[in-house]
């Protein structure tokens, strides 16, 4: 048997991640519904209430996960990433590369 092999892994390990240079520049949507690319929502649901915490947290996290940095300043609100960070429950990496470029998420 080999030892020498890394163990196993998962995408999420190896995928390069989009982080907009600042929050702010998040000027996406803080109400209604939005319906997601299909670029972005392949696998799924294509439109979120933003006005539902439940469908808010679900469409975050596709955004967080699978979008360009265009996409994220399109469709997220910083006010509501904010808000709603300790809540989302997403990749750890991505968790790890937004609250190294922005540690103020660390302390919401």
């Amino acid at each position: 048997m080999d030892t020498d092999q890394p163990g196993p892994f998962s995408v999420a390990d190896v995928k390069p991640y989009a982080v907009p240079a600042r929050l702010d520049d998040l000027q996406g949507p803080d109400r209604g519904v939005v319906t997601l690319p299909r670029d972005l929502a392949w696998s799924g649901c294509r439109a979120f209430d933003l006005d539902d915490e439940y469908d808010r947290a679900a469409m975050y996290k596709i955004v967080l996960e699978e979008g360009q940095e265009a996409d994220q300043r399109r469709l997220l609100n910083w006010r509501l990433l904010r808000r709603d960070w300790r809540n989302l429950i997403q990749a750890r990496q991505v968790r790890a590369l937004w609250e190294n470029r922005f540690p103020e998420l660390r302390h919401t």
